[in-house]
């Protein structure tokens, strides 16, 4: 009866840590400069990126370095991870430091036991000057 009791107390214990939000990783967006790279002035937030998933641009570019967004979420919260929901926070970083546009996406999504995990890597490139 007793380790009844504290199974119940653990499940209860566990069920509002998960329904709280609680011990979750909460997503990360991190640049990483290529090491060399000079630093470029940034951009206002709303700038246009341009995207290219599968090409390299037609036009002569330098690389900034690399954005990571990384989510980690129990399986029944991970329905919004997704690349269209996470492209503008990715988008808002390369304006920030000074990019022009985003190339080389990876995309990475794993799910195992109660949690999901979604990863994005992306290289950020500035055009050169014509």
């Amino acid at each position: 009866m007793a380790k009844q009791r504290a199974l119940v107390f653990f499940l209860c214990i566990c069920s509002v840590l998960f329904s709280s939000g609680q011990g979750y990783a909460k997503e990360k967006v991190t640049f990483t400069p290529k090491k060399g790279s000079a630093q470029h002035e940034a951009k206002p937030a709303s700038c246009e990126i341009q995207v290219f998933k599968d090409s390299k641009p037609d036009q002569e570019y330098v690389d900034l370095g690399i954005i990571n967004y990384h989510d980690e979420r129990h399986r029944l919260n991970a329905g919004s991870l997704k690349l269209e929901v996470v492209m503008p926070k990715i988008k808002a970083l390369a304006c920030k430091v000074g990019g022009d546009a985003l190339i080389d996406i990876r995309v990475t999504e794993v799910r195992r036991l109660e949690f999901a995990m979604f990863n994005v890597r992306a290289t950020v490139v500035r055009f050169a000057p014509k």
